[in-house]
């Protein structure tokens, strides 16, 4: 299962809040917020190694993200957002119930991206990470957002745009999965600000 229709024939949910003070289009943005699932520091540490090891299987010979940015986005919230569009989020966020899960991937590839990510993927390993994301998704549309409707969860390893790799399987891996996080992405500083988590227990 490759990619997921979020809603399906339902007619696409109201737009994004606007932000009140949005930045001029030709300004670059530089912060980036968006909901995640992140490993435990163990799990981070494993996955990391996991990471380097592959990379270096499959030629791939740019700049690993490293343990303490690997992550599985659910859904973005925006770019330079201001305060109420942060906290309709966190509403949204508020209304999830879900059950932790486990993620499991078996598969890698190069994306399409000028930048080259080299990404892990997942067939029903991340069946669990779809329904999430559902719930997300649909909890956000109530509150203003409008989500893509399709959804391919997977997790960056690191960029290279010159040695790309085509869909391969590897021998599976995964984590544990007992919360989402709200991200801040500080664009261009290799950095991710942890705002606030939920705990899945529902």
């Amino acid at each position: 299962m490759a990619e997921q229709d979020l809603f399906g024939e339902v007619p696409a949910p109201v737009a994004r809040p606007r932000q009140s003070r949005p930045r001029p289009s030709a300004s670059a943005p530089q912060h980036t917020w968006f909901f995640a699932l992140r490993p435990a520091l163990t799990d981070a540490a494993r996955l990391d190694a996991f990471a380097e090891k592959l990379m270096t299987s499959h030629g791939v010979t740019g700049k690993r993200v490293g343990a303490e940015r690997l992550h599985i986005t659910l859904e973005l919230v925006g770019h330079d957002s201001d305060e109420r569009v942060v906290e309709a989020a966190c509403r949204a966020a508020d209304a999830v119930r879900f059950p932790a899960i486990d993620a499991r991937f078996d598969a890698a590839v190069t994306f399409s991206a000028p930048s080259g990510p080299f990404v892990l993927l997942g067939s029903d390993g991340l069946d669990a990470v779809r329904e999430l994301r559902t719930a997300l998704g649909c909890a956000m549309a109530e509150h203003g957002f409008t989500p893509q409707r399709s959804y391919e969860p997977h997790m960056t390893l690191g960029y290279d745009p010159r040695n790309r790799v085509e869909r391969a399987a590897i021998d599976p891996i995964g984590f544990r999965i007992a919360e989402f996080a709200l991200v801040k992405s500080h664009i261009g500083m290799s950095r991710h600000e942890v705002l606030r988590v939920w705990p899945l227990n529902g």
